[in-house]
């Protein structure tokens, strides 16, 4: 299959930059943004020496994680309880944290997390997410 022309099909752009003076990234780097009517998000991927694929940052808050199957993107103030919170609706749900991740660009500020989860959020589960004080998006994804 052609990726730019099946991108071209679906109304995707893609802008394509090569940067040999990078060096970050033994497998390179990728960074995708989407962008709609209520505005825009960026993912940056890479391929670390070792082969390991990361997710290195979202919306340009820096991060390290491997992606998986079943994952929960979140958008939300950092404060104190937030992640408790989170955690333990997850739990009542008995939907289980494989691993988590915070990335944040100062104290206080906004920040975004990355949960690795074993199974789909059911959608009921989701609502409830978006639901806690603090949490601004909650995007759950599958691979």
């Amino acid at each position: 299959m052609n990726a730019s022309l099946e991108a071209k099909a679906r109304g995707i752009h893609v802008l394509e930059v090569k940067d040999d003076a990078s060096r970050d990234f033994a497998g390179g780097s990728l960074r995708l943004t989407c962008r709609n009517a209520t505005g825009s998000h960026t993912a940056t991927g890479a391929v670390f020496a070792d082969g390991e694929l990361r997710i290195t940052s979202i919306d340009e808050f820096p991060l390290n994680v491997p992606p998986s199957q079943h994952m929960l993107f979140t958008r939300h103030r950092d404060m104190p309880g937030i992640i408790g919170h989170l955690g333990s609706l997850l739990g009542e749900h008995n939907v289980n944290i494989a691993s988590m991740q915070v990335g944040r660009r100062i104290v206080r500020g906004d920040a975004v997390m990355v949960l690795s989860l074993d199974d789909p959020i059911p959608a009921s589960t989701l609502v409830s997410v978006k639901e806690i004080n603090g949490i601004q998006e909650a995007h759950p994804v599958t691979l």
